[in-house]
Parts: C-alpha cells; sequence; structure tokens
C-alpha cells in the first residue's frame, strides 16, 4: 500500500528506538506516525475510488482530522447499538466488525496522537506504546479484509465533509467567547 505501510514501520521503529528506557521523543512520534498510517490509509482508499486522477489530490486535502473522528465515533455507537442484545448471525457481522474495530481503533489513536503531541505531562511507556501500535496493525488488517464491502465504502463516503456537516458542526458546537485584553472579566496570567 505503500505510505501508510512505510507509516507503520517507522512507528515500530521508533517504539523499539530505545528498548531500555521510556525515551519520550520516540514514543511520541510513534504514536503519532500510527495514527497517520491510518489516517493515511482511509484517505488512500477512499482517493483510489475517484475515477479521474485529476480530482484525486483535491479529494484527499478534503478530509479533515475532526470530522473523520465524529464519523468514527458514531459508526462505533451505531454498531455496538447493532450487536445488543444479540448480535447478527451472518456474513454481515464480520464486516461490521471488522468496521468496529477501524473505526474505534481511529479514535483512540487519534485521541493517542493528541495526547503524545500535546500532553507533555503524560509518561509513555515502551510496552504501552508497542501494544497501541499493534492496535493500529490490527486495524490496518481489519480495514484489507473489508475494504471493497460496501459498508467500508459507505463508511469513507460518510468521513468526506460536506456543507452541510461544516454548518452542523458549526450549529452543534459552543464557541467559547475569548477573552480580549480590553475585557474586565479576563482571566490574569
Amino acid at each position: 500500500m505503500g505510505y501508510p505501510d512505510d507509516l507503520l514501520q517507522y512507528a515500530k521503529q521508533m517504539a523499539e528506538a530505545y528498548p531500555n528506557e521510556a525515551h519520550q521523543p520516540s514514543l511520541r512520534r510513534a504514536l503519532s506516525s500510527a495514527y497517520y498510517d491510518l489516517f493515511h490509509l482511509l484517505i488512500a482508499d477512499a482517493v483510489a475510488h475517484c475515477s479521474d486522477p485529476r480530482f484525486r489530490s483535491a479529494l484527499g486535502r478534503l478530509f479533515d482530522h475532526g470530522p473523520m473522528k465524529h464519523v468514527c465515533e458514531n459508526t462505533v455507537e451505531r454498531i455496538k447499538n447493532l450487536f445488543h442484545p444479540t448480535p447478527p448471525d451472518d456474513p454481515e457481522r464480520t464486516v461490521q466488525y471488522h468496521l468496529h474495530n477501524v473505526a474505534d481503533t481511529f479514535s483512540q489513536a487519534q485521541q493517542n496522537r493528541t495526547d503524545a503531541d500535546y500532553n507533555l505531562l503524560k509518561e509513555w511507556q515502551p510496552g504501552q506504546v508497542s501494544l497501541l501500535i499493534e492496535a493500529v496493525e490490527d486495524a490496518f488488517k481489519s480495514w484489507q479484509t473489508i475494504r471493497e464491502e460496501q459498508a467500508a465504502k459507505d463508511f469513507l463516503i460518510a468521513m468526506i465533509p460536506t456543507r452541510e456537516k461544516k454548518q452542523g458542526q458549526k450549529d452543534g458546537q459552543k464557541q467559547k467567547p475569548r477573552p480580549t485584553l480590553a475585557d474586565p472579566n479576563a482571566p490574569s496570567p
């Protein structure tokens, strides 16, 4: 698959670069690379379905981390409800299982990447990071299993931001007022 495979290998190399210590820069970079592995894998597959190569680059740039995570969270919730109380007993069950794995891992990997990049108080351990990378590798395998299924294609389409989705996010999110220098209620530094 190219680039996503390279990112996964890089993540593993970075996680194992300092086997006897919790070298935070390497472990953090490993988590970030593992997330981007899954991020680029899904985008690459979505773009591959575009028949005109001239549009592929523009299509790839439409994908955004936040909306993709939102779709993944909704997918996990929908599939969780599908399997409760009794899971379906047909081939669709396997597809939904793998789709759940991809969506759930994407959400978790994105959160891990955010923590690795911005939460400098969190200490990562080599074994912990290796397990998280293995989860991404497992999601990668799940995706390979279902990538040609209609449910997987619908999942990719749902990740493409639309004007309606962007407007819905703006309407649904409460914007925190930002203090200004002239704001007497602004907290002091």
